[in-house]
């Protein structure tokens, strides 16, 4: 029986990403936790099945740490976003999405002078750029900037895109564009299908390759980057500069 592109597409992503002073202010957030009010927020979103529910994931706790080293620990509040993260990609995004806004909101609301930080690791990557071009003018003036790494999305062409191969964009498709005014520092690991795919086929047989993947699953070093340094160091340390 042959599947309708829908139902193939739908399948295929449920296997994206293993494959991320201003004194206290307490309110509720989304995971039940206080709020507290520093002059930057970051909010990690963490691939599909990557590291815990309760967690940033293995990823992104490096950019966090590049973003907290630029700005100083004592400046900066860290959280994550509480999600499936699931191999039910539609479900999971839906989820995310909703999760993302609520925790950016209960930030943005409660510290009304905080710059806001996103991360995200490829299904949450996807995540926070649908969010983010989903914002309106006021919610976007909130960001610090957004990192991501190893985007489904990506556009090649941007120059916010940080990626060896210029000629092939995220599986899901390419961005049309970034709102006026938010950083963008997206990167793209050497020979990631996930980020830069060559067709359809070849990105899910990578994603089905437990030792051909490794590309997506190691943006802690720089292995694979093509930059000097991790991929998931440089969105931090970047995003952190806005430079």
């Amino acid at each position: 029986m042959i599947k309708s592109s829908r139902s193939r597409r739908l399948l295929a992503m449920s296997a994206v990403a293993t494959m991320g002073g201003l004194g206290a202010i307490t309110v509720t957030a989304p995971q039940a936790e206080a709020v507290t009010c520093k002059a930057y927020t970051t909010i990690s979103v963490r691939g599909t099945n990557d590291g815990t529910r309760t967690s940033s994931g293995t990823q992104l706790p490096t950019a966090v740490a590049a973003f907290k080293a630029q700005k100083g620990s004592t400046n900066v509040v860290s959280t994550y976003v509480n999600y499936q993260a699931s191999f039910n990609y539609a479900a999971s995004m839906a989820d995310g999405r909703a999760a993302l806004k609520a925790t950016f909101n209960s930030y943005a609301n409660a510290c009304p002078r905080t710059k806001i930080a996103l991360f995200g690791y490829s299904q949450g990557a996807h995540i926070v750029g649908d969010v983010v071009v989903g914002m309106s003018s006021t919610q976007r003036a909130r960001l610090q900037g957004i990192g991501l790494i190893g985007d489904p999305m990506m556009n090649p062409t941007f120059a916010s895109s940080k990626t060896a191969d210029r000629s092939h964009g995220g599986m899901w498709g390419r961005r049309a564009s970034w709102p006026s005014g938010v950083y963008v520092y997206n990167v793209c690991n050497r020979g990631d299908r996930v980020c830069a795919s060559l067709n359809w086929v070849d990105s899910m047989a990578f994603l089905r390759n437990g030792s051909r993947n490794a590309p997506h699953l190691k943006y802690t070093t720089s292995t694979y980057s093509p930059l000097s340094s991790s991929g998931a160091w440089n969105i931090g340390y970047h995003v952190a500069r806005r430079a």
